[in-house]
């Protein structure tokens, strides 16, 4: 029975199994290198602090001699966190799942601790902010007393109070845990804050800017506590999936829904991943029987139906001026067809149809030698349809449909030997 062949391939339960315990050992690599870039990320935003406290602690140590250990602890959480990320670029190009998991574990610690140095600096920045604003008052209380013309009135008193207050509160809520888009509103208040001079203008902005940050931060940092180590566990198993299967993952931005919609695309996207990891090993493994028997790889093409349907031909050397077609379609079946070869499209005349009967009738045993050579690699076959040798499946396989890697043979009764590639070639 050697007409077109048309099987599905599947693996056995051990090919199956070799298989999972690889893209496993991939999804964990890349599970890690996801952590790894999300912790330098937060390494990145734990090391930049508010303009404004750089700013507070340096006029307060001008005025009074000291910021409160503000800029030597922000050195040290600066050094701590460069330190950290300079180890976790130098696993950009590591393989290995283990070592991978163990820099990311430890990455958590070194965060952990850094977080903690900067609760410290924010907690510092809000003391100099108060002691700051007392400096000041008592500052413009003496300049008073001896210079009527520097003398504030009450209102001015009032705007440079509220003001430092309002810094205050933005300072407080930047200590939380934020997105970046967060933080980069905050800094974009405190520039703002710094330029009001009017007190209703600095009411508005208290109301309508500042407590819609704080309530805006505050719901995001409940958020975070409730869902943030699933979602960051999730992004990164499932960015790590879309790496392994070669696709761009959908933007999940981090919110009370996220968990739920990342779970899903994980789901979908394993099955994928598990459907085109076996088509690809079966197809490897044909390939690499067919070179094993002889059969040379001669030319591929791709085709995309007005269905929509797709399918993918190789096409493998197997006598002078003949050749299998092994048809990969996007259900999961492979067929397998021998014909003569041309560069046009034609039928196969009374003597062509003869030979290549007989072509077909002797790959039959060849074709049981294949079978057995793909069981041997853990890829078994299910029949579909095995058709018999008969004069109706003679074709001719026109070679300039497709992408030809090498020269080869164009198909006679004769069995004369006749160049198709060059011809192609050399007409075009």
């Amino acid at each position: 029975m050697s007409g077109p062949k048309t099987s599905r391939y599947k693996l056995t339960a051990a090919q199956r199994r070799a298989l999972i315990a690889q893209r496993e050992r991939e999804r964990r690599a890349g599970e890690a290198n996801a952590h790894i870039i999300h912790l330098t990320a937060k390494l990145n935003s734990a090391k930049k602090l508010p303009e404004a406290a750089t700013e507070q602690a340096k006029a307060l140590a001008e005025r009074t001699g000291s910021d409160n250990g503000y800029s030597e602890l922000r050195k040290k959480l600066e050094a701590a966190a460069d330190a950290e990320i300079e180890k976790l670029s130098k696993l950009k190009k590591e393989k290995n799942p283990d070592k991978l998991e163990r820099a990311v574990s430890d990455a958590k610690k070194a965060l952990e601790e850094i977080n903690r140095l900067r609760g410290e600096l924010d907690g510092i920045a809000v003391q100099n902010i108060r002691q700051l604003r007392e400096n000041i008052m008592d500052s413009v209380d003496e300049a008073v007393s001896a210079d009527f013309s520097k003398i504030m009135t009450p209102a001015q008193k009032q705007l440079r109070q509220d003001k430092l207050e309002l810094s205050e509160r933005l300072s407080e809520i930047s200590s939380m845990e934020l997105s970046e888009g967060l933080r980069k509103d905050i800094a974009d208040a405190e520039k703002k804050l710094v330029q009001i001079e009017n007190a209703d203008f600095l009411h508005n902005f208290s109301s309508m800017t500042v407590s819609a940050l704080e309530k805006e931060c505050r719901n995001y940092s409940e958020l975070r506590s409730q869902y943030g180590e699933e979602y960051d566990r999730l992004i990164a198993e499932y960015q790590a999936l879309c790496g392994q299967a070669g696709i761009e993952p959908e933007a999940v931005l981090f919110s009370r829904n996220a968990v739920e919609r990342l779970s899903v695309l994980i789901s979908e996207t394993e099955a994928r991943l598990a459907d085109s990891d076996e088509q690809s090993y079966i197809s490897r493994c044909i390939d690499e029987v067919m070179e094993d028997m002889g059969y040379r790889l001669i030319g591929n093409r791709s085709v995309v139906k007005k269905s929509g349907a797709q399918f993918r031909n190789e096409l493998y050397s197997f006598g002078e001026g003949t050749a299998l077609n092994v048809t990969y379609s996007s259900n999961g079946n492979i067929t397998m067809e021998l014909g003569g070869t041309d560069i046009t499209d034609r039928i196969p005349d009374t003597s062509e149809t003869d030979r290549l009967t007989e072509d077909m009738r002797s790959f039959c045993g060849r074709f049981r030698e294949f079978e057995r050579r793909l069981q041997e690699k853990g890829v078994v076959s299910e029949h579909i349809s095995l058709l018999p040798p008969e004069a109706e499946y003679a074709q001719i396989i026109n070679l300039s449909d497709y992408e030809m890697t090498e020269e080869y043979e164009r198909f006679s009764s004769e069995q004369t030997v006749e160049t198709a590639v060059k011809e192609l070639t050399e007409d075009e």
